[in-house]
Order: C-alpha cells, then sequence, then structure tokens
C-alpha cells in the first residue's frame, strides 16, 4: 500500500492505541497525541502516510521530537525573568517545526519527508502535525525499530554508523542551537538534555537529515500501519466482547508475560527532567495468582522479574494494558490497584544484533543481567 490516509476520530483512536502499545511505555502519552492529529482533522487537512519507496532518491528527509521528561518546566518566575523568558515563543508542535527549520537553513536543505524518530502515542503524531505544516508526507517507518527508545544512541542509523550531526535544538522561549558535530551521539543525547534543563522545559530537535537512498537502510518500515492496524484490533476485539488482552497478543506475534494488580510504584528523582524512572511491582492474578512481577522503564520497560528472577528485558518490547480493555497507557501512568496485563514481543532484528544488544540491554542501563531473547525467556519459565 502506497498511501494510508485517515479520514475520522476513530481512526485517529486507533491510531494512537496502537502507537502507544508499540511505544513499550514511552513514546508520550496518548491523550496530546490524540489532539494533534483531531486538530489537523478540524483544520481541514488530510492525515496520512506513505511508503518510503515512493520517495525520489534524492529527496531529503529528516525526523523531528520533543526532547524531555515528565518533570518538564521549572523555574520560578523571578529566575526566569532574569534570564529574559518572559513570552513562551512556541508550543509543542511550534517547537518542532521551528527545530526543522533550523535544520534547513543551517544545512541549506529543503526537506521532502519527515521520517519518525521512534513508534509512540505522541512521537508519531508530532511528525504527522510537522509533515502538515512543512505539506510533505510522513514515512511509514521509524528508526528506533518499531518501538520507542529513550536514547538518540539506540537508534537504528546510530547502530548502522549512521552520523547522528547536525541536529537543531530549539526551546520555547527560542533560543535556537545548532550542533554540528560531536564526539559521539551519546553526548549530542547528554547536551540536548543538558539544553532542556537549562531552559527549564522541552525541547524540539531535529537530525538525521538524509537523502530517501540512504535512510532505506536504516529503518523500521510499516510501522504506522501496523500500529493502526493493532489499534484496530483491540478496539474490535472490546466491541465483540471478545477478550482484548488475547487478541492483542495474537495480532503482535507476542506473549502474554503476566496478569496481575499494582501493589506498589516506585518513582526515581533521578534526571527526572529528562526521563521518567521507576519501577512497578505487582501481584499476579488469574492464571498468574501466588507469583510476582517487577518491571523497571526508563520512559519504556526494559527490565522485568518474575519472583524475583531476571525475566524479559529490552530490547525486546513490554508494555502493560489494561486487563479486561486491552488499553495501553505510557509507564507512568498506572496507579496502585490498577488490574493490568504484561505483553511482550520482540525487538527487531538491528536491536538484536551485538551492536544492539550493547545499547538496548539490561547492562547498558546499569543491571547485571544478560540479555536473553524472548522466546526463550518464555520457554524458561514455561509460560
Amino acid at each position: 500500500m502506497s498511501k494510508v490516509v485517515l479520514r475520522t476520530r476513530q481512526e485517529c483512536e486507533d491510531l494512537v492505541r496502537g502507537l502507544c502499545f508499540r511505544g513499550a511505555g514511552g513514546g508520550g502519552g496518548p491523550t496530546g497525541g490524540l489532539k494533534l492529529l483531531l486538530d489537523q482533522l478540524e483544520a481541514g487537512r488530510q492525515i496520512e502516510w506513505v511508503d518510503l519507496a515512493t520517495l525520489p532518491d534524492d529527496a531529503w528527509t529528516v525526523t523531528v521530537a520533543g526532547m524531555g521528561g515528565r518533570a518538564g518546566e521549572g523555574g520560578t518566575e523571578e529566575e526566569l525573568a532574569q534570564l529574559g523568558c518572559v513570552e513562551e515563543k512556541y508550543d509543542h508542535l511550534g517547537l518542532a517545526v521551528a527545530a526543522v527549520k533550523a535544520l534547513e537553513d543551517s544545512e541549506g536543505a529543503r526537506v521532502e519527508a519527515i521520517v519518525p524518530g521512534e513508534t509512540g502515542a505522541s512521537a508519531v503524531p508530532a511528525a504527522i502535525a510537522t509533515a502538515l505544516e512543512f505539506g510533505v508526507p510522513v514515512v511509514d517507518a521509524d528508526y528506533a525499530g518499531g518501538r520507542a527508545i529513550p536514547e538518540v544512541p539506540q537508534a537504528i542509523p546510530e547502530l548502522r554508523g549512521v552520523p547522528v550531526c547536525p541536529m537543531s535544538f530549539v526551546t520555547r522561549w527560542g533560543d535556537v542551537v545548532i550542533l554540528k558535530d560531536t564526539v559521539s551521539s551519546a553526548m549530542a543525547d547528554r547536551i540536548g538534555r543538558m539544553i532542556t534543563l537549562a531552559s527549564y522545559g522541552a525541547t524540539g530537535f531535529a537530525w538525521y537529515l538524509m537523502q530517501a537512498k540512504q535512510v532505506k537502510d536504516v529503518v523500521a518500515v510499516g510501522t504506522l500501519t501496523k500500529a493502526l492496524n493493532l489499534g484496530r484490533v483491540i478496539r474490535e476485539a472490546r466491541e465483540a466482547g471478545l477478550d482484548a488482552v488475547k487478541e492483542a497478543v495474537e495480532a503482535v506475534d507476542g506473549w502474554l508475560l503476566f496478569e496481575g494488580e499494582i501493589t506498589e510504584t516506585e518513582v526515581a528523582d533521578e534526571q527526572s527532567y529528562a526521563f521518567g524512572l521507576g519501577t512497578h511491582k505487582l501481584k499476579g492474578l488469574g492464571g498468574h495468582e501466588g507469583h510476582t512481577f517487577s518491571i523497571w522503564y526508563k520512559n519504556e520497560y526494559h527490565v522485568s522479574w518474575l519472583d524475583d528472577k531476571p525475566f524479559v528485558t529490552s530490547p525486546d518490547s513490554m508494555i502493560i494494558v489494561n486487563l479486561k480493555t486491552g488499553e495501553p497507557a505510557i509507564s507512568y501512568d498506572f496507579s496502585v490497584g490498577d488490574h493490568v496485563a504484561v505483553i511482550g514481543r520482540r525487538a527487531h532484528e538491528a536491536h538484536r544484533t551485538a551492536e544492539g544488544i550493547e545499547a538496548l540491554g539490561p547492562r547498558h542501563f546499569g543491571f547485571d543481567i544478560d540479555y536473553v531473547p524472548i522466546e526463550e525467556r518464555v520457554k524458561e519459565f514455561d509460560l
């Protein structure tokens, strides 16, 4: 299919639901993402995406996103006034648009398509809305392997040696920073987060300015269409009185890892300006009664334990959904007492290489745990 077009609110809701599920707990909240899409519909714009293969090889593309965690904005009124930050110049969409324009101006290129940086309930709608502002298409693909990731160095282009620079960063106050070169993508990521800290809020940033012929080797294709189909499957299962969790597991060729009640949520303050960090603890329900489950997140879910033993980890994906409805949510939107299911699925092949495991595996996040593919873990635990 060369092009997909969304024309109704229900289609937008299906897309955002599927994006949230595939975002593995990160990628931004669904409420903001849905608003971005509905605002475009109300403005009479056509929400669509295209196959990468339909773009000319020499077409310039870019990816765009927001950077900053849930702590977000800060600073007293007096502090902001002393810095000259008295009026916000950009909202979240404006930040993304300004970041793309800044990179275009810096590099003398005209962007002809937007490639989402990751799959997520806000990340993709932001890319779609930005593309509509420029009158260019969004590509049915992403650089994170059909999931969301917390750090720039975990993107597929990085794993395959594509330079992350030049990058542009724009603050809500109107500051513009162009990073021409960097010693590493990890340092570029850190610089961006320091800008977020310094400016007391999320920033827009644009990067991976590449021609379409370069993009083809470093993306996961079809990820937007897969998200739309998944969101539809979950909704239709509910409407038909079917088990939405079971249908979702089958739709992603995944595994039901646990059913339980959240008994505790631990939220870490460390780096909260840049990431959401925390752990959910569950006690088993149904077939998992008598067992316990814990899952740690850094924006996305990355490490889990079943009965206190290491279980599924990144780079494979996990997502928590409502046990009755199958509705997903981002990692820090669950509360004690919620009845949930945890679903796992395989990582993109790029993240199962030695480089991918080093970048996104449990040891990267400081855990003394070896990555074991999800299909082996579930056999080990007889699930």
